[in-house]
């Protein structure tokens, strides 16, 4: 055995090494330290990331925004906080990079240089980071506008065309949602448990009685405890429901309204974005628990007016914003605007535009000369509309009645929207070439702003719950989505001393 195993060694070894590598001399691989070796490196955090890194860039460009209204409800005494601008800093890069979660950030603090960098190897605990982010709410709209002027000082921002659109995002709640009936019986067997609990508990208490006598046993069990606080849920999820007028409502976020999202129905929020077409910047967001975009460009123009004083040029928006609000929002301040116009329905029946009106009589005629008189103010989408009726004397024997009515109605009726010569003129604007052109940049400006919120900043369901929450974190989103802007635009090669001029001068 022992010979078997013994092998003489080759004195041609060094002659022919193995793999046919010929060895040179000294050693063939660096030699790697051990891990338990004591090490007395020199080091500065500022070497942890190279010059022209991103997190350079965002670190200061936030530290030239003001936060004085955040500083101020820090009035000192105690153990000292960390300042604001040092916390924002955390969460706006970790946005800037798609991570949202407060842990997260934590943790990258542990392992990732940048964050270590960014907050000098300090430990920032996640409680931290969600509380502040909370109190962020308060200086979001100062900060956002900040940003905005930050895009203008960096000669990023035209406002020759600015873009608005909204998208549905889930809310931080389950899918499931209950209506009117389901609440009622969640109600009524959250009640049984209740009572069916207090009824064992009076007899538990009746046997303790007798055992311990004057010795304490009144603790609340915890099953009751929470059945009491699911009870609180429903009723407010109840008190909600009747509010809102709405069929469903969700338990885990009742402010959140069921929205037809992406991923189906299910409760969300309505994101609105205003984005300037030449660079990406948004200039203007909001958040609302609106569940279509009817009543939502007035504030949107109105926003962009208070960041910066001037009108866009031109203004396209999609056919969801049309209503009688807008156009006069629009007719008023005398906007440049361009609505999307949806097609019109695919139908061999007469349509609207086959009858002639008469003003003086305020009355329509069809093709074949019967009349339509005025019946009445009729409200639809929110909007007034007035009916129009023929009679069915007229109608029933009408030789045309297979092309304008359908078999089960007696008569043709005519919804006419009492803002109906809006609605034409803002048709045949829609339809010019300047107004397909801006319709057609409006479509590669705000969605890809909405696709990289949420496929690189991650936002397609909010974490935080509640309107108020959500709006925070959307905030959050732009205000990060606008400091990208700004920092590609230095790593570019943007000036960034003559940025730091020009916002001290402003």
């Amino acid at each position: 055995m022992d010979q078997l195993l013994d092998v003489a060694p080759d004195a041609d070894a060094s002659a022919s090494p193995p793999n046919g590598v010929r060895v040179r001399g000294g050693k063939r691989f660096e030699e790697i330290p051990s891990r338990d070796q004591l090490s007395f490196e020199v080091r500065r955090i500022q070497d942890f990331v190279p010059e022209g890194d991103r997190v350079r860039v965002i670190d200061e460009l936030v530290d030239q925004l003001d936060f004085s209204a955040l500083e101020a409800a820090h009035p000192g005494g105690g153990r000292p906080a960390f300042a604001p601008k040092f916390l924002a800093k955390q969460l706006i890069f970790g946005y800037t990079l798609g991570i949202r979660s407060a842990r997260e950030i934590s943790r990258r603090v542990d392992y990732d240089v940048r964050f270590k960098w960014l907050a000098s190897e300090r430990r920032v605990d996640h409680r931290t980071l969600s509380h502040f982010r909370r109190q962020f709410h308060e200086a979001l709209k100062d900060i956002f506008r900040q940003t905005v002027h930050l895009g203008v000082l960096a000669g990023l921002v035209s406002l020759r065309l600015v873009a608005v659109d909204g998208t549905k995002i889930a809310a931080a709640a389950k899918r499931r949602t209950l209506g009117p009936d389901a609440l009622e019986k969640a109600l009524r067997h959250v009640d049984e448990q209740i009572e069916q609990l207090l009824r064992e508990g009076e007899r538990l208490d009746a046997e303790e009685d007798a055992a311990l006598g004057e010795a304490r046993g009144d603790e609340v069990p915890p099953e009751l405890a929470k059945a009491k606080t699911r009870r609180e849920k429903l009723l407010e999820a109840k008190r909600t429901l009747q509010q809102s007028g709405q069929g469903h409502v969700s338990l885990t976020d009742p402010e959140a309204p069921v929205q037809k999202t992406g991923d189906g129905k299910r409760p969300g929020y309505n994101g609105q974005l205003a984005v300037d077409g030449d660079s990406g910047v948004i200039v203007g967001q909001d958040l609302t628990d609106a569940q279509d975009d009817t009543q939502q460009l007035a504030p949107m123009v109105e926003q962009v007016t208070e960041h910066l004083g001037l009108l866009p040029d031109t203004l396209p928006a999609d056919a969801g914003y049309q209503s009688a609000e807008t156009l006069t929002f629009i007719e008023k301040w005398d906007l440049n605007a361009y609505l999307g116009q949806r097609p019109p329905p695919a139908q061999e029946r007469y349509g609207h535009e086959a009858f002639g009106y008469d003003s003086e009589r305020d009355t329509y005629v069809c093709p074949v000369g019967a009349t339509l008189v005025f019946k009445k103010i009729k409200t639809l989408h929110e909007d007034p509309y007035r009916l129009y009726r023929a009679s069915s004397r007229d109608c029933r024997h009408c030789p045309q009645r297979a092309r304008c009515i359908t078999e089960k109605s007696p008569v043709r009726e005519l919804l006419i929207a009492t803002h109906d010569a809006l609605v034409q003129a803002m048709r045949q604007k829609s339809a010019t070439e300047a107004g397909r052109e801006a319709l057609q940049l409006r479509a590669q400006t705000v969605e890809p702003t909405f696709g990289t919120i949420k496929a690189v900043l991650g936002l397609r369901q909010f974490l935080l719950r509640g309107l108020r929450g959500a709006q925070t974190e959307f905030g959050l989103c732009a205000i990060a989505m606008n400091l990208r802007k700004v920092a590609h635009w230095r790593l570019a090669g943007g000036d960034g001393a003559l940025l730091r001029l020009a916002w001290q001068a402003a």
